[in-house]
């Protein structure tokens, strides 16, 4: 990822970008169960306090997890291609009969039960530290849309809509990454783009417009996430 120094107002970063209380530490966003070693340099990291920081953990782990399940198409540890998963899954028995109780089969056809809140809840985690690192802002109130579907259930319209680059509406915050990031096309108009944290593994991008912030989020190449405030 690029290097960006920020000059925004120092008081953005008095408060925890998920909850709003005093920061006691730093994170990663995204957090390093969802990239691939090496690691990326400058990985995005954002003011947390101790209890956030470590209280999307289990929920983080239970949905690494479950995407490589998903991808795999099985919980059987010697099918599965990250190692950085496998070595969870061994070591968390409780969570490995979690997944292997998720795949369901009925009727001749398997399917996998998800359990929507723990990923609604990493991925709003991800969405909150997205809009404070790249927009030097912060957002606490539930979105207004938070969608997530795997990226080849769309149709050619519904990715090109994903992928489309987007006229901003509204100047970032001064001094954010994300105005020093904006990209102006050849008409001069200010645009929005994609940020790669680690290829083909984790993208993101944040576009503010008047009266909403829209984040898309992109998992290894396999979940496609959008979330609206």
């Amino acid at each position: 990822m690029r290097q960006i120094k920020t000059f925004s107002d120092s008081r953005l970063d008095t408060q925890c970008a998920y909850c709003g209380k005093l920061p006691d530490t730093r994170d990663h966003v995204p957090s390093k169960i969802l990239l691939e070693k090496p690691f990326p340099e400058n990985i995005p990291v954002v003011p947390s306090c101790l209890e956030c920081n470590s209280g999307f953990s289990l929920d983080e782990e239970y949905f690494a997890c479950m995407i490589e399940c998903l991808i795999s198409g099985t919980t059987d540890l010697d099918k599965l291609s990250r190692e950085s998963i496998i070595k969870i899954l061994k070591r968390k028995k409780k969570l490995k009969a979690r997944l292997d109780n998720s795949f369901i089969n009925e009727n001749g056809e398997t399917y996998f039960k998800i359990e929507p809140e723990r990923i609604e809840n990493v991925i709003l985690k991800l969405a909150y530290g997205h809009v404070k690192y790249e927009n030097s802002d912060r957002k606490y109130e539930k979105p207004k849309h938070l969608g997530f579907v795997p990226i080849e259930t769309l149709t050619e319209e519904e990715l090109n809509s994903f992928f489309v680059t987007t006229e901003l509406q509204k100047t970032p915050e001064i001094g954010s990454r994300a105005m020093q990031n904006m990209y102006i096309t050849p008409e001069e108009i200010p645009i929005d783009n994609w940020i790669v944290v680690q290829n083909g593994i984790y993208q993101y991008s944040v576009t503010p417009t008047i009266g909403s912030v829209k984040v898309r989020i992109l998992i290894w190449n396999y979940l496609a996430c959008e979330i609206v405030w």
